[in-house]
């Protein structure tokens, strides 16, 4: 989760300097001209190119970094792992769901997981099998948190006895 917040503060800052930029641009491009200083008018183009195309293209993609990272945070916080499950919990398509995860799981967003029939399948090792894991009460929905070794654990929701999935 942290390294889609890393990118959406990097979007808005980029976008936002170069949509104050385009303003500056355009009295350094003015000044330029009068004045006849080609540097001063050749960076006030640049400006005003950089704010008027770019600007607005990375504030646009910090909504859709946000969209992504309200995807991650469904698999991570509220264990939803089929697309309709996140679409139905986020308010998004869940057409648009499939790409986000498909772009989570390509950039590294989030880890441990394959995308097979549908669904997000935790990835197990040798090692992990006798770790913790986090699995959805079939009860309440309510994220359990398992002893592998146990097999067993008791849903801190409603108090019911789960038996570790494999």
């Amino acid at each position: 989760m942290e390294k889609i917040k890393k990118k959406i503060h990097t979007y808005f800052g980029v976008g936002l300097a170069l949509v104050i930029g385009l303003p500056a641009g355009i009295i350094m491009t003015v000044f330029g001209a009068v004045k006849g200083i080609t540097a001063l008018l050749v960076i006030g183009i640049v400006l005003i190119v950089a704010g008027f195309y770019v600007g607005p293209i990375m504030l646009v993609q910090v909504g859709e970094k946000k969209k992504l990272g309200r995807v991650i945070s469904a698999i991570e916080n509220q264990n939803l792992y089929t697309a309709e499950e996140i679409a139905s919990g986020t308010g998004i398509k869940e057409k648009a769901v499939l790409g986000y995860i498909s772009e989570a799981l390509q950039k590294g967003y989030i880890s441990g997981y394959k995308f097979e029939n549908g669904r997000l399948e935790l990835i197990r090792s040798r090692k992990q099998a006798w770790g913790k894991s986090t699995q959805k009460c079939p009860f309440c929905g309510g994220p359990v948190v398992m002893d592998e070794k146990e097999g067993m654990a008791v849903c801190p929701y409603c108090g019911a006895h789960i038996k570790a999935q494999d």
